[in-house]
């Protein structure tokens, strides 16, 4: 079981209580379920020197495209994308990795990518 809670009400700011039932906070899904997706499902693995490392954990032949956009790693701004077929973003098929516009690794399928940032 997780426990994260958000202590306002995201629509009108007002405070809500931690208690209740069910209690609030339980198995609560909020910035927890992005990193997932980031770090996991994407695969952006952080490290302390200038190296973007992306192992996506996307099973091969499951989604046809994706995308991640505009991520901060070590003042940049990062793009994750995957293209099976190269039509959905006209950038090519495959795996690509883009930091702040410029792409600095790729693959035509998904597999682990390393480069160092520019």
């Amino acid at each position: 079981m997780a426990w994260i809670d958000e202590s306002l009400n995201p629509d009108t700011g007002a405070w809500i209580p931690t208690e209740g039932d069910p209690p609030r906070g339980t198995d609560y899904n909020h910035s927890t379920y992005c990193d997932l997706v980031i770090s996991g499902l994407v695969g952006i693995r952080c490290r302390a020197e200038d190296i973007l490392e992306v192992h996506p954990l996307v099973p091969e032949g499951t989604w046809p495209y994706f995308c991640l956009d505009q991520v901060g790693y070590h003042g940049r701004m990062v793009t994750i994308l995957f293209d099976k077929t190269g039509e959905r973003y006209g950038r090519g098929k495959g795996l690509q990795v883009l930091v702040n516009g410029r792409q600095i690794a790729r693959s035509d399928s998904l597999q682990r990518l390393a480069a160092t940032l520019p």
